[in-house]
């Protein structure tokens, strides 16, 4: 039995050992409605996703900053509307056949999680100065559509976590890093966060033990090689975030099971 913490880690109860890093992101354009609808008929239980907010507040699934690397559009995804938004093409970069594939909202996410029965980590993705804001607006929709499968939050960024303890208590935080930090019991404590979400080539087996022992959960990104994930189970990692789900799921290495 983990030590039990003074704060929510009840989404970790119900953690597979894969996890869907931005959907089948390997196969299908990330934080996309095909992406997410491939990871799901793979068999993965959880998907992890990027939720940043539009000019208008309006909190949307994608990771990067500016709109370039993703759609056919240009410039920063903070100075755009919903609207003008959902007219870019958020496929076509990846291949023809996602040609019109759109950028997502974060209620038509949660609304296919609870139709497919799935977990997610959303990472929170706020520009500096508008953590406040991308929180709530995960918290009005997390309230219009809400969700039985488990719900986790991590971020880098420590403002946003915590303005996720103050509006949305009751789910479970994790910190992301990319090296596992000296003062990493520290930081979790002061954030009030139940895990540590870190860069697996940069995996310290040491400090996994350490954070196992305390009860705090170790999940490491990005795992495409199955005999890595099975190196990383070995060093105590409870999950692994992956491009690839049916690569994992498929390895009859890869152990199916929660922590």
């Amino acid at each position: 039995m983990p030590v039990r913490l003074g704060y929510s880690d009840t989404a970790y109860e119900q953690l597979p050992t894969v996890i869907a890093h931005r959907g089948a992101s390997g196969e299908a354009p990330e934080n996309t409605l095909p992406a997410f609808e491939l990871a799901a008929s793979q068999g993965a239980r959880w998907l992890e996703v990027d939720v940043a907010i539009s000019a208008d507040g309006q909190a949307v699934i994608f990771h990067d900053e500016r709109l370039e690397r993703c759609t056919d559009g240009k410039g920063w995804l903070l100075n755009q509307n919903l609207e003008d938004l959902q007219h870019l093409d958020a496929g076509l970069w990846f291949g023809k056949q996602f040609r019109n594939t759109r950028i997502p909202t974060l209620a038509e996410l949660l609304d296919f999680a609870e139709e497919h029965d799935l977990g997610l980590n959303l990472e929170i993705k706020p520009v500096i100065g508008r953590e406040a804001e991308t929180v709530w607006a995960m918290r009005q929709e997390l309230i219009r559509h809400p969700l039985h499968q488990p719900v986790l939050l991590s971020s880098f960024n420590t403002t946003a976590l915590k303005c996720a303890r103050t509006h949305l208590p009751h789910l479970t935080r994790a910190l992301l890093t990319e090296a596992i930090p000296r003062d990493w019991q520290q930081r979790l404590q002061d954030l009030e966060c139940s895990g540590l979400h870190f860069c697996a080539d940069l995996i310290e087996p040491a400090a996994v033990e350490q954070i196992r022992t305390a009860g705090y959960r170790a999940l490491a990104y990005t795992v495409n090689n199955p005999d890595q994930a099975l190196r990383l189970y070995d060093a105590g990692v409870n999950a692994v975030f992956t491009d690839f789900p049916q690569r994992l799921l498929k390895s009859a290495t890869i152990p199916d099971r929660h922590h």
